[in-house]
């Protein structure tokens, strides 16, 4: 069973004047898959609309047996906590602690405020050495701690779809290898994966094979 598909779907970048027609693609449980393509700014793009962060012109969003309703955000919510996003359009909210933005999904869909976060979180905020740093706002932290504490937010959540544009900034940072076998580990799962990187190491641990975005 697929997992995602977009079918005859059409895109356009107001800023970066890209614009992508009519193309297909579709992930099944178990599959990962790396991005290729001529013009770095259809690849992110493409993976920005995967993450439901750009909307189609034309075209379907099939996620899962639902077909995705971009007229109404709060229409997305649901599928959005389902598709882990970490790339150039993914961003903390500036005016709340790092730990009050991982927990924010949970705060919103379980309409609580006394939660603590799971261990999963933990364990990745030490790997990060964000442990002591959640009581911070993003705008107090440098740009590898905001990355840090975005990939962390994205890979906890409860997953169906994971994304990872461009994390070549994390690659060797402290953390990075115990998040890549959790990533791995999630892919062993059935988790599909998408990935847009640089790097052909990660490439050939991470995916089994590529896909060309026109």
């Amino acid at each position: 069973m697929n997992v995602v598909t977009l079918k005859n779907y059409e895109l356009h970048d107001m800023a970066t004047g890209c614009h992508l027609q009519d193309f297909d693609f579709s992930l099944a449980q178990g599959e990962t898959c790396s991005i290729s393509a001529e013009d770095a700014d259809a690849a992110h793009l493409f993976t920005s609309a995967l993450a439901t962060l750009a909307y189609p012109i034309s075209g379907r969003y099939i996620f899962l047996d639902a077909v995705l309703d971009f007229e109404q955000y709060q229409h997305l919510l649901e599928y959005k906590k389902q598709i882990g996003y970490f790339g150039p359009d993914a961003a903390l909210v500036s005016n709340l602690t790092v730990r009050e933005n991982l927990l924010l999904s949970r705060a919103y869909f379980e309409n609580r405020l006394d939660l603590d976060l799971d261990d999963n979180v933990k364990d990745l905020c030490d790997a990060f050495d964000l442990t002591e740093k959640l009581d911070l706002r993003p705008t107090t932290l440098g740009p590898l701690d905001n990355r840090a504490a975005i990939i962390t937010r994205e890979i906890t959540k409860p997953l169906k779809l994971f994304i990872m544009d461009s994390p070549e900034d994390l690659i060797g940072q402290p953390g990075f290898d115990f998040l890549v076998t959790r990533i791995e580990q999630k892919a062993a799962t059935g988790i599909p994966l998408v990935l847009l990187c640089e790097n052909n190491d990660l490439i050939e641990r991470l995916t089994d094979r590529t896909v060309r975005i026109p």
